[in-house]
Formats: C-alpha cells, structure tokens, sequence
C-alpha cells in the first residue's frame, strides 16, 4: 500500500491504494512453523495458523497471527476460510498421512502457493497416493516440493528462512 497527496486546484486529497494483502496458511504449529509465523509478520504476510494440536495451536505463541485454529486430524481445515490467489499455503505436520491430507484439501483451493516440506521420497509416496485417488500429475507439479530455498538449512529458524526466501519470490513474480 502507498499514501500520496494529491491537489487539484484549491482542493488536496489523500490517496491510499489497498492491495489486498496476501495470506499464508501454516498448517503445522511446531518447530517450522513457530519460526515461519515469525518472519511473516516481518514480511507482511497476514498468517493462519493451524495444527491440531492444541497445545501447538496457541494464540499465546502465535500472537501476531491473525487467526489461530486447532483441526483435529486436518479435516476440514479449509472451511469458513476463503482461499484465493492472494493465499499461500505451507505444509508442515508432523507427518506424511497429515501432509497427505491436507495437501489434498489445498489442491481444491486457488492457493497462489502450495508448498510441503519433507524428502523427495516422502513427496512421491504422497504423490503415488493422491493420483491413486484422482489427483492429476498437472495438479501435482504445481505443488512446491521439497520447499524452500536451497541454502542448506539445518534448523528450524533457518529452514523458516528457507521458506519464506521462496515465499517472496513467488509473490514477487
């Protein structure tokens, strides 16, 4: 957003544009996605967190979130949300049957991002999986995966880094 002055004879106005402001689900509040929730408020990313774990899903450790959701099991995690091209979705549970699940659920969305974290191992099981279940390799190959920027992370903070690196990107271009 900008704020110009504008005058046009004796008349001066003030401009603001809004853009509307881009917002990333993190679906999966542990190590990664604590750090993620971070950095996004530094980079202007209004953020959703979700997990179903309520004591991972806390709006005490996660207070600039604007909206912090437990989801037992993931299902239905998308609901009362309106997920569009100015969404970005990370995946980051603790493990591959949960990422399964919601990475379906984000593949019916008009998420500008999906990105899930893991191995390239882990990634075609799940692959293998949805295209069992009728998900297109088209569909597939727009996911991003493993995620981030290769700047060889180790730690959480560094691999939310990682992440956010490529989150930018993408919304840069």
């Amino acid at each position: 957003t900008g704020i110009w002055r504008r005058v046009y004879g004796l008349n001066q106005y003030m401009v603001q544009s809004v853009m509307p402001k881009e917002i990333l689900y993190i679906c999966g509040a542990g190590h990664v996605g604590y750090q993620l929730g971070r950095l996004a408020r530094i980079v202007d990313f209004s953020t959703v967190v979700m997990d179903d774990r309520p004591e991972f899903a806390d709006p005490l450790r996660f207070p600039h979130a604007r909206e912090v959701k437990v989801v037992p099991e993931f299902t239905p995690l998308f609901d009362g949300f309106e997920v569009n091209e100015n969404s970005y979705i990370v995946i980051l549970t603790r493990g591959h049957l949960y990422d399964q699940i919601v990475l379906e659920q984000a593949l019916a969305t008009r998420a500008a991002y999906i990105g899930m974290i893991g191995s390239r191992k882990k990634r075609e099981q799940i692959y293998g999986n949805l295209m069992e279940k009728g998900i297109s390799q088209q569909a597939l190959d727009a996911v991003y995966s493993p995620i981030g920027t290769a700047i060889k992370a180790e730690t959480p903070a560094e691999i939310a880094v990682s992440i956010m690196g490529e989150l930018i990107l993408v919304r840069a271009e």
